[in-house]
């Protein structure tokens, strides 16, 4: 079994090694984010359409503001910075989660299975702020629930989770207080409050504060109500993501054991079993052979981003609780201070990690194979292209496709102005940024090989 650094390192090692990769197969332009890519260099400025989550859309997309103010044109490039900024961004606050509970087997092992079961899972449309906001929240609660004592590193950490989170997600409607009452009890329990620390935690519980009004605003008042709708309504849709169910249904297995039969946590028979679904999550891009469409799909991890939420701030209150004086009355938190029981989570929390890399290079390579395939089709054409008539329109293909984004897609691949743009398919009536045959003057900027 794995010691606390060896999980540490093999954890942020395998983050940081899959941002490095994923960016350079430009996953960031997956759906939203090619017209992301389009608008910066359309306006050669921050593409910020969009108040409630203005602040996580702006850190995301720094790198590439950048790069452009130092004169890069090349759209392939540029794309490739956008991923980064993108995926860098929550991994960063991972990373800060990992590094403060680094030295604790049981919080380690719940920050590595939040890792696991939500962001690998669910962080293919790294364009979505839901990312940031959840590794905002898990960073902060490993900071709150591993200080010793009130500082003023903790606090000015605090302050600026706090600033961003004011404006990230919706998700803030309920992360938001729960944040700020994990404030409050740190503040509560601490055994000294020199002014300054505590002034900046006091600063920061109010910002969680705010972004919960932001995030309540938001949805009072949406951007689109048909957004809005459409949202709601795939909620329920979370079962179409396999990677996230079947993780999930490990992490449920154990939780499920360690409320029914605590003492187990120290022996190999719930691991085994809750295993089973990880050796199903390994070998799940292999459904791709066949026709069912129940298979890793991309654009399915969107829709559990609703549920991984709920999945978050559970967490959050199970670290909460594990580190109050209320989890030395929890028969399954008493198990876990026993170092064996400790070990084995931690090494089960490792394995939910390393089991999603199989469908995640799956996806990958199809997402490398799409973005060869409308580069090459907007190359060999001119004009306005039917999808219809392009080899997207046929599965596997087809289930990468999101009809308003191909003229985006197809404009940011160009090599050159007289390219050509794939318009939606002929029965979409749906709104698009632009009308494929008047696509955006880009200027200098072009996609080059």
């Amino acid at each position: 079994m794995p010691t606390t650094a060896v999980a540490y390192r093999a954890t942020i090692g395998l983050l940081w090694a899959l941002v490095l990769w994923h960016s350079w197969e430009c996953r960031g332009l997956f759906v939203d984010g090619s017209a992301f890519l389009v608008q910066i260099a359309r306006r050669e400025w921050f593409f910020d359409f969009y108040g409630p989550r203005l602040y996580a859309m702006v850190l995301g997309q720094f790198p590439a503001i950048v790069a452009l103010f130092l004169g890069v044109t090349d759209l392939h490039l540029l794309a490739q910075i956008l991923s980064l900024g993108l995926l860098a961004l929550p991994t960063a606050f991972y990373h800060v989660a990992l590094t403060r509970v680094r030295d604790e087997p049981v919080l380690l092992a719940a920050v590595i299975a939040v890792i696991g079961t939500v962001f690998m899972t669910t962080s293919f449309f790294i364009v979505g702020e839901y990312n940031t906001a959840f590794a905002v929240v898990i960073a902060v609660t490993a900071r709150l629930v591993t200080a010793e004592r009130l500082t003023a590193a903790d606090g000015a950490f605090l302050l600026a989770a706090g600033l961003v989170s004011v404006r990230t997600y919706e998700v803030m409607i309920y992360c938001g207080p729960l944040v700020a009452l994990m404030i409050a009890w740190r503040l509560y329990d601490a055994p000294r409050r020199p002014w300054w620390p505590t002034t900046l935690h006091v600063m920061a519980a109010l910002l969680f504060l705010a972004g919960m009004v932001v995030a309540a605003d938001s949805i009072i008042h949406p951007f689109s109500q048909e957004h809005l709708s459409k949202t709601a309504s795939t909620v329920l849709n979370a079962w179409q993501n396999v990677q996230f169910d079947l993780t999930l249904l490990a992490a449920l297995v154990i939780v499920i054991w360690a409320i029914a039969r605590p003492a187990a946590l120290a022996t190999p028979r719930p691991y085994l079993v809750a295993g089973i679904f990880l050796v199903l999550l390994v070998l799940s891009p292999l459904l791709a052979l066949t026709d069912t469409l129940v298979r890793p799909h991309a654009k399915s991890q969107y829709t559990a981003r609703s549920v991984a939420g709920l999945v978050v701030a559970t967490v959050a209150v199970l670290m909460w609780l594990y580190k109050s004086r209320l989890g030395e009355r929890i028969a399954a938190f008493r198990e876990l201070r026993a170092p064996m029981a400790a070990r084995r989570l931690l090494a089960f929390s490792l394995l939910m990690v390393v089991a999603v890399v199989p469908s995640d290079a799956f996806l990958t390579l199809e997402w490398r194979h799409y973005l060869d395939t409308v580069r090459s089709i907007v190359r060999q054409q001119s004009g306005v292209i039917a999808y219809e008539d392009t080899p997207l329109a046929k599965p596997p293909l087809e289930m990468l496709v999101e009809p308003w984004i191909l003229p985006s897609q197809s404009l940011a691949l160009r090599s050159k102005r007289g390219d050509g743009i794939i318009a939606p398919p002929r029965d979409f009536d749906s709104w698009q940024p632009f009308p494929p045959d008047e696509p955006y003057p880009l200027g200098p900027y072009v996609w080059r090989d």
